[in-house]
């Protein structure tokens, strides 16, 4: 059968085509703690690859990872910034023109105000996020890769810049105003600059009123000391310094319950700071991690997560207990999570954390966890090991290593890319479909009439999301035989299958979700007869005295459908307008309150100039007029509330109705 797509969208996933502080889901409050109030995906068997979108050729245009902006997906592809639509992974045509091109893209675009800011090796540029059209340019006078975070905070961003092991770069504070907007180039200025020999890389900062912690790297190629810093806020200058192993390629986090700062270094250590008001360190204390850490700390529940390992010592994920400062338990991993972990709370209390691991297939990785528990739940047994359970795992052309954080949305879907240059969407399984204003009656001869049909998908996190624009179904014509009409959405490509604490099964095809509508097809003759009742009672409007006629009409109209009486899908509306009539033509108990009313006015006035009468006898009666007006109005008013059916014509399948000439119908039926 012929295949319609609902109001013209393109369902059609990317990867058939073989293609490829952020407004996200994240609590962003700019501590860098990646959490998300989301219900994900919390098993490999309720999570779905919805799509993959390639981008890109080769390194040098390959995707940054994303971040969530309304309904958009916005990274860089070499000199391009691009928006996708995070739905379908279908990428726009408009793209805003870069001043430069990243190395390596690492970092994603950070969304402030309607401001896009994206950094390139050597400088920062802003971006209207509407028009995606540049509004100024920084470039650094060290300039070197740009391999560090963009940081909001109080008009100002901050990032860093990386040269060599050894060499020197900058970590920058630049006021985000655009002081000419006249000039898409303009050229940005520093606030001000802090010079590093080794640099910044990876590393983000964190902003209080007065200070901002950052870490460095060491300027050498071995694990030397490297420092944490406190710079002014205002002016760049240092005001202390803290001393860790290795360099720091973490993000500083920050957490209001301990009101401590927690970083990794590449020593192989996770460090908790305690700072005063004024940006002194007075406490800093670390944990063995036993292998090199880049991942910045996700802290949850009084629990903090971080990934470790090497591809020659082993990797897995670290769960710290903060209040004893000791680790619980450690979670192996195929590969190195270098990233940070998105974390969420489920309905039973626990922290659920999800990493990717930059390992060949780039799989998303997870802790299950709360306080008090002490080794990995629901594992899988891999060459032995007990390892941290696999949520997703890219196949064939996505298969890759991943070094990327993830990001998730209202939806609970999770957004990443990997080194195959895909960018995928990772979402909770549909557990059903549900539509609301289906018609129910069709006309035979004719294709099923969508045009107010609204399809919802169920998942089975529980939430429930407009799939519309993205089913399809049959746009055959009708035949008496059939009493069904089928709804498709073909929404995921592939997904893993558990196996009882071993390994997933990996790319296992997913199949569409279908729901059917009942419908009951009419011949044309008496689907016609049934629109032409519909059109006569959605025709009667306000009723007053002078619609009893049109009433009648309708309602003559209507008993003469015989058979097809049950058909008519306003006929409450019919109903109301009959009783309203009646209320009209009959005194009401109101009439009595007015007088009521009438009566009081007239006392009131006459207290006032009992001389008056004439006056007064007038006031009354306007007065009594008055609210004889309000009171019908409301009357009115009501009727129509208690019969939210009124002038519907939900239940009829197409428009284009027959007129009636007078009020008598002749109605002729075939049955099936």
């Amino acid at each position: 059968m012929k295949k319609k797509i609902l109001r013209t969208a393109s369902i059609a996933l990317a990867t058939a085509l073989s293609l490829s502080v952020c407004a996200s889901a994240f609590v962003s409050d700019g501590t860098n703690n990646n959490v998300t109030t989301s219900v994900l995906p919390d098993s490999a068997d309720n999570a779905v690859l919805n799509w993959a979108t390639k981008v890109g050729k080769s390194w040098n245009d390959g995707p940054s990872p994303v971040a969530i902006v309304g309904d958009d997906l916005i990274y860089t592809s070499g000199d391009k910034l691009m928006k996708m639509n995070k739905e379908t992974g279908v990428v726009e045509s408009d793209y805003g023109k870069r001043a430069g091109t990243n190395s390596y893209a690492c970092q994603p675009v950070t969304y402030v105000d309607g401001v896009l800011f994206s950094a390139f090796d050597g400088g920062v540029q802003a971006f209207d996020a509407d028009t995606l059209e540049s509004l100024w340019v920084y470039k650094d006078e060290i300039g070197g890769q740009n391999m560090s975070p963009i940081y909001y905070n109080d008009g100002c961003i901050y990032t860093g810049f990386w040269s060599s092991e050894t060499g020197t770069a900058n970590y920058v504070c630049i006021d985000v105003r655009d002081e000419d907007p006249t000039k898409t180039d303009e050229a940005k200025s520093a606030k001000w600059v802090y010079a590093n020999q080794g640099g910044f890389y990876w590393t983000g900062a964190y902003a209080t009123d007065k200070f901002i912690v950052v870490g460095s790297d060491n300027g050498t190629t071995d694990n030397s000391p490297s420092r944490i810093l406190t710079l002014n806020k205002t002016t760049g200058e240092l005001i202390d310094s803290g001393e860790a192993v290795g360099d720091i390629r973490s993000s500083v986090s920050y957490d209001k319950d301990t009101d401590a700062y927690y970083f990794t270094a590449k020593g192989g250590y996770f460090y908790k700071a305690t700072i005063d008001d004024e940006g002194n360190f007075t406490k800093l204390d670390s944990i063995a991690l036993g292998a090199p850490s880049t991942s910045t700390p996700t802290v949850l529940n009084g629990r903090a997560y971080v990934g470790f390992g090497s591809f020659s010592t082993g990797s897995g994920i670290a769960v710290i207990d903060l209040d004893s400062f000791e680790i619980a338990y450690t979670a192996t991993t195929k590969g190195y999570p270098q990233t940070t972990g998105l974390g969420t709370v489920n309905e039973n209390g626990y922290n659920y954390v999800y990493f990717t691991e930059n390992a060949s297939a780039g799989a998303i990785r997870y802790v299950k966890d709360k306080k008090g528990v002490t080794e990995v739940l629901d594992p899988q047994i891999v060459n032995g090991k007990k390892t941290a359970p696999s949520l997703f795992t890219p196949s064939g052309a996505q298969a890759e290593y991943a070094i990327a954080d993830l990001v998730a949305d209202e939806n609970g879907t999770i957004y990443f890319k990997n080194d195959s240059g895909y960018i995928m969407a990772v979402g909770s399984e549909v557990e059903k479909l549900v539509t609301e204003n289906a018609k129910t009656v069709c006309k035979e001869g004719e294709a099923y009439d969508a045009s107010d049909l609204k399809v919802y998908a169920v998942l089975k996190n529980g939430v429930k999301k407009d799939v519309t624009d993205y089913v399809t179904m049959d746009d055959t014509a009708l035949t008496a035989d059939d009493d069904f009409v089928t709804v498709t959405y073909k929404y995921g490509m592939y997904r893993d299958k558990t196996n009882d604490g071993a390994a997933n099964t990996t790319g296992v095809a997913v199949s569409p979700v279908e729901t059917t509508i009942d419908v009951t097809v009419l011949a044309a003759e008496d689907y016609d007869s049934v629109k032409a009742v519909e059109k006569l009672i959605s025709d009667l409007g306000e009723i007053t005295l002078d619609s009893e006629n049109d009433i009648k009409a309708a309602r003559a109209a209507y008993d003469a459908l015989g058979d097809l009486k049950e058909y008519v899908g306003n006929v409450d509306a019919l109903t109301a307008a009959e009783e309203k009539l009646e209320e009209l033509k009959t005194p009401s108990s109101s009439s009595e309150a007015e007088s009521s009313v009438s009566s009081s006015d007239v006392s009131s006035e006459s207290t006032v100039s009992s001389a008056n009468s004439e006056d007064t006898s007038s006031a009354t009666s306007s007065s009594a007029e008055s609210v004889s007006s309000a009171d019908s109005s409301k009357t009115a008013n009501n009727a129509g509330a208690a019969n939210p059916n009124t002038g519907a014509t939900a239940g009829v399948c197409v428009a284009g109705l027959a007129l009636l000439i007078s009020g008598a119908l002749t109605a002729s039926r075939k049955r099936k």
